[in-house]
């Protein structure tokens, strides 16, 4: 009996059984952000409150709960900003596609709980990001590509999820 049940669970994947094939749920959720943003337009953001003089724009993706952010940190001294921090348009790639090495880090903080902080990490591998003004921290992304990251090791979780942004303009009030 237990090897016909098995065998009818089998088979009702496949639509045997009189039973229709069944709906394949949507990963998505278990990435807890959306696989593509899309076109976001003009999103206000705050700027770094910490008072630690790295410049920064935190833009919130969806309100939540629970909440989803953006961020965009730059890094003088790294990456695209090895010779210093100055306005430009920037291609992600190299040094900025890595957590550990970038200069303009851009990431998607997901399902962030209050005490606990994000439940998921993410950060570029490509895309566009054009930096109109350092201090307080504006310009536009475009084609940005998100994988998902490790905290511990600051590399792509293997078989992780990704995202994209099409475009977006972020600045402050």
């Amino acid at each position: 009996m237990r090897s016909l049940t098995i065998a009818c669970a089998l088979a009702a994947s496949a639509g045997a059984c009189g039973d229709p094939a069944p709906t394949l749920l949507d990963a998505t959720p278990l990435c807890g952000i959306p696989a593509d943003y899309g076109a976001l337009g003009t999103r206000t953001g705050t700027q770094d409150a910490t008072g630690t003089g790295t410049p920064s724009i935190t833009v919130v993706l969806d309100p939540g709960p629970p909440k989803d952010d953006l961020f965009i940190k730059l890094i003088t001294g790294k990456g695209a900003f090895a010779a210093g921090i100055a306005p430009g348009t920037f291609t992600i790639g190299g040094a900025d596609a890595s957590f550990a090495d970038c200069g303009l880090c851009t990431n998607i903080l997901a399902n962030i709980d209050p005490a606990a902080g994000p439940a998921k990490f993410y950060f570029t591998d490509a895309g566009t990001v054009t930096i109109a003004t350092t201090n307080p921290v504006s310009g536009s992304a475009h084609d940005l590509h998100f994988v998902e990251i490790s905290l511990a090791t600051g590399t792509a979780t293997p078989g992780g999820c990704t995202a994209t942004i099409a475009s977006l303009t972020f600045g402050s009030p």
